[in-house]
This record gives C-alpha cells, sequence and structure tokens, in this order.
C-alpha cells in the first residue's frame, strides 16, 4: 500500500502582481516581500511566496499553497498599473479563498493607507517598513489576539470604521535577519542585459533620502530619515551574492546609495577587492556628492568596479532647479558628465517635464540639456520621465491648483502611470501638448543606444529597440515630436500584450 505524504501548506503567502510594460525590461527580485518574509523564515514559519511577473500558473501556484493552516495573505503595490493588477488578484484570493484575511502593503498603501484600507477585499494595510509589523500581525491572526494595539497597520473595525495606529521607520537594518533567497527562483530575474557576461542582482542597503525634492515621495514614506546597513554588512550581502549565487554585478536599488562619505568609501574599498570581477551600478547617486571625490576617491570609484551609474538630474533649466528644491547646480552636473567621460562607465541620467508651472520654454531646456550631456560623455544617456502628482509631497498640491482633479478611489490610482495619467485626468497641458510631452518621455527611452543594455526582459524589446532606435534619435536630433503615430502603436501592442498576461495567469 502507498503512503501518501502529507503536503505541508504555508502559513504565509506573498504575492508579486505584475507590474505592466516595465516587465518588459527587466524583472528584478521582489526585494519588498523577501524582506517581509525575512523575518517569519527566520522564525520557522512557512512561507511562500508568489511572483505573479515569472509564473505561467498563478492559480495552481496558489492551490498548492494554500491550505487550513494558512493564516493571512500579503499583496504589495506601487501607484499606477500594477495596483489594476493587484486588485484582480485580491479579488481573486477573496473569491476562493474568503476566510483568509488580505494585507497590503507597499508604497502606495503607505501614501494612503484609509482609502487603501476601505477597499471591501483588504482587510489590513501595513504602512511603512513592514518587515517587523507584518510577522506581528501574522503571529496575532493565528493566536487570535486582537491587533488594535499593533503600531503600522491601519485596518477596519467590527463596525466597518477605519482605525489608523502610528507606525515607525526601522533605525537599526543591520539588525533585521537576511532575505531568504531560496523562497524564489533566482533565475527567473535579471536586471541588465549582458552586463559583461554575468548575471545581475539587485540589492537594498538603505531606506530613504536626506533630500527634499518636492515631487519625490521619499520623504512622505521614510518621515523623512534615511537609514543604511553598516559598510561592513553590505559587503557580506554583496559577498553571499557572488561566492554563493555566482552573480558578476550588484545593482543598489536604494533611493540614496552613498549614506555618508565615510560609509561610501568603506563600501568602495571593499568593493576593490574583487578586483573588478564583480561590478556594480547604483540608482540613487548625485552629482554634487560625485563632485566632492578627489582624484585619488575617483580612481577608487572606478577600480571598485563600477559598471554604471544613475544620477537624477530632474530639469535642466535653472529655475525648475530652484524651484523643485534640487539642492544642486547645472554647473555641477556638467562638471561630473565630463568627470565621467574619462572613465568607461555608464551613465544615466534622469530627466522630468510637466511641473506645476512649467513653460515650453523651459521644457525645452531640458531636452537640450539631455542632449548636451550625452554630446560630453560618451558614455552617458539620458530618460526624460512626466511628472507625476504623489500625494503627500509639496508638488501635489501645486498640481490640484493648476487643475488637477485627484483618483477618487484606489481603482482609480491604477491610471496613476508616468506615461500616461495626464490623458486620464485633468490637468494644466492642452491635449496636443499633453501628446507631445508622452512622445518626449517615449522617444527618449530608445534614442540612445547606451541605453540597450538595461533592456533584459525580452528578445522582442530588444528587437523593437532595434527597429524604433533610429526614428527615436532622429527626433531628439531635430527636436521634432509631432505626428506621436508610435504612442498609439505601442498602447496597441500593450493591449495586446497585457491583455494576454491578466487572462492567461488568472
Amino acid at each position: 500500500m502507498k503512503i501518501r505524504r502529507k503536503v505541508e501548506k504555508a502559513e504565509i503567502v506573498l504575492i508579486q502582481p505584475v507590474t505592466g510594460p516595465w516587465d518588459e525590461m527587466s524583472i528584478r527580485f521582489p526585494e519588498s516581500l523577501l524582506a517581509v518574509a525575512a523575518l517569519p523564515v527566520s522564525k520557522g514559519y512557512r512561507v511562500k511566496l508568489i511572483d505573479r511577473r515569472v509564473i505561467s500558473n498563478f492559480r495552481q501556484e496558489l492551490a498548492d499553497a494554500v491550505g487550513p493552516e494558512t493564516v493571512v495573505f500579503g499583496v504589495t503595490a506601487i501607484t499606477g498599473e500594477q495596483i489594476g493588477h493587484a486588485l484582480k488578484t485580491i479579488d481573486y484570493l477573496k473569491e476562493h479563498y474568503p476566510h483568509v484575511p488580505v494585507c497590503v502593503g507597499g508604497v502606495h498603501a503607505t501614501l494612503l493607507p484609509e482609502q487603501t484600507a476601505a477597499h471591501p477585499h483588504i482587510d489590513y494595510v501595513v504602512v511603512g517598513d513592514g518587515d517587523i509589523v507584518f510577522c506581528a500581525l501574522f503571529e496575532r491572526l493565528r493566536d487570535r489576539r486582537p491587533v488594535d494595539d499593533l503600531e503600522g497597520i491601519v485596518y477596519k473595525t467590527p463596525s466597518g470604521t477605519i482605525r489608523s495606529n502610528p507606525n515607525k521607520v526601522i533605525l537599526d537594518l543591520d539588525a533585521l535577519p537576511p532575505l531568504p533567497y531560496e523562497l524564489i527562483d533566482l533565475d527567473n530575474y535579471g536586471v541588465f542585459h549582458a552586463s559583461a557576461g554575468s548575471r545581475s542582482a539587485t540589492l537594498h542597503t538603505s531606506r530613504g533620502c536626506p533630500y527634499r525634492c518636492k515631487f519625490c515621495s521619499g520623504p512622505v514614506i521614510n518621515h523623512g530619515v534615511w537609514r543604511g546597513l553598516s559598510a561592513e554588512r553590505v559587503l557580506e550581502k554583496v559577498d553571499l551574492l557572488y561566492a554563493k549565487y555566482g552573480y558578476g554585478l550588484i545593482y543598489f536599488q536604494d533611493d540614496y546609495f552613498p549614506g555618508s562619505k565615510k560609509r561610501f568609501i568603506e563600501i568602495l574599498r571593499g568593493l576593490k577587492r574583487y578586483n573588478r570581477k564583480l561590478l556594480w551600478s547604483t540608482l540613487g547617486i548625485r552629482a554634487d556628492i560625485l563632485s566632492e571625490l578627489n582624484d585619488e576617491e575617483w580612481e577608487l570609484l572606478h577600480d571598485s568596479g563600477c559598471h554604471s551609474l544613475e544620477i537624477g538630474i530632474e530639469s535642466g533649466n535653472e529655475r525648475i532647479i530652484r524651484y523643485i528644491n534640487k539642492g544642486e547646480t547645472l554647473e555641477q552636473m556638467r562638471t561630473v558628465n565630463q568627470r565621467l567621460a574619462r572613465y568607461n562607465i555608464k551613465v544615466k541620467y534622469t530627466l522630468i517635464i510637466g511641473f506645476p508651472g512649467e513653460t515650453k520654454e523651459e521644457i525645452a531646456d531640458t531636452v537640450q540639456f539631455a542632449s548636451e550631456l550625452e554630446e560630453s560623455n560618451p558614455h552617458a544617456y539620458c530618460l526624460i520621465f512626466n511628472f507625476l502628482p504623489i500625494i503627500g509631497t509639496p508638488f501635489y498640491n501645486e498640481a490640484l491648483a493648476h487643475g488637477f482633479t485627484a483618483p477618487a478611489s484606489l481603482e482609480a490610482w491604477a491610471n496613476m502611470d508616468f506615461d500616461g495619467w495626464m490623458n486620464k485626468y485633468t490637468y494644466m497641458h492642452a491635449r496636443r501638448f499633453v501628446r507631445k510631452l508622452e512622445l518626449i518621455t517615449f522617444a527618449s527611452y530608445f534614442h540612445n543606444q547606451n541605453v540597450y543594455y538595461k533592456f533584459s526582459g525580452s528578445h522582442l524589446l530588444r528587437l523593437c529597440f532595434k527597429l524604433y532606435h533610429p526614428i527615436a534619435r532622429w527626433r531628439f536630433k531635430h527636436r521634432y515630436f509631432g505626428c506621436p503615430f508610435e504612442l498609439y502603436l505601442k498602447n496597441w501592442l500593450l493591449k495586446i500584450r497585457y491583455g494576454a498576461m491578466i487572462i492567461s495567469n488568472n
């Protein structure tokens, strides 16, 4: 007689929703959910992480994970299209597993916790750092203990009212347990295409940013506090990814990677020991910080294995730079760009157009400055994004004053994407000019050959890049952003692509 072994079900099921078109560029580790899973895993609890971006049969994965012992679902989402995908997931959870409460966390839930908790299919919201709070919520739900005094959650009371408990940021990141990479198939993820012939991994080493740009959600989400792992812990995590998992490039996915200059230099010295067999990149660094490096420290930056840097320039107009409280000057940016041109380091500059009150001439200055930076540095490329009103930031109220009509529900926030939100919500710009802003941003993704290494997500997207690149390059060269035929083609392709994905992955 064959004895059937009992399959252990998960006590906690964490779900990463589809993001949308950005998934075509790269699929990065679901680090926020790995961070939430770290403490429960360290305590021996059974955790299942389902990443809808990389699986083919969500229903089967879920059915295999959920059982009588399942206590809570955790779902994350950022503002924009991912909210729509997350809500479809949550609707499915409530239809098939109504006895299991749903907890939502992430950037959007932190910005609008009460509105998120008011959704009929959402039971709890974790605000801010979820590493400790979510585990505590799980333990209380498992033990049927009250949650009314649990800091960092927003929830419905039995009477249906929304109750908000204050949250605190975690100051000592070194005290947190390691990320449980065993919960995911690492082969499903990558940041860059053909990065030095090696796989690439993401790694957060800090949270928050000490600067106060008026358009950024960072100060709101992190209470204006920057917190970072010690240099020693950073290097331990890097060596784990390099020595145990075989990664050759680490992408530090911090809002502000350096922290203090002392910490930054210590990390660079530690990375130098790999003799450029291990490369690194970061999305969070500023021109003014790099301008403070001396000659020896510039050499250290290169020798540490620096592969690429991403620097927020934001605007090519001095009035706008001051208006957004950037705290830098265009001259600093020019100086750093010229210095970086001496090294074989790729540089991605990000800029924003469409700020409240920004004129057409000031937008043209930003496009011109992007071209100037690229002409001065053969390793540089510029991506331009549309301004997005983020609740809680100073510019959110500025946008309201200029005619922005805020989404009235959680579902409506799914339309708040960088690329197309101005088509769906009233704003100060005329319809025709909105199309021009969209075209500038879209063409910026394809106009410079240097950006190609970023397209790691699919062969199809790399093919699209090669086909559209000459047109995008011509548009930037001649500053011609009329007749936006490619926007209609893009929207048609995405509708087919993501409509099909939602149907097949349900």
